[in-house]
């Protein structure tokens, strides 16, 4: 009978676990969008090309730099 009713208790802390993470996200999201200024889409693009888009050449171009100099020298050993 008590692990029945343990059964029913853990599936009862689950649902509340999910619906408190779900408020929670909702109410980051919604106060995020409350408190901060809205983005114009030339800002956006402005980010994405003039910023964004080197930082991810040049995460490109170290890793696989990276990727060649630890493979050659693992060869070579």
């Amino acid at each position: 009978m008590s692990n029945g009713i343990s059964e029913v208790i853990s599936i009862i802390i689950g649902i509340v676990i999910t619906l408190v993470k779900s408020y929670l996200f909702l109410f980051i999201s919604i106060m995020t969008r409350w408190t901060l200024p809205r983005i114009r889409i030339d800002q956006l693009l402005n980010l994405g090309w003039k910023f964004l888009l080197p930082i991810a050449l040049g995460n490109l171009l170290l890793t696989t730099s990276f990727q060649l100099f630890y493979y050659k020298s693992k060869k070579n050993t």
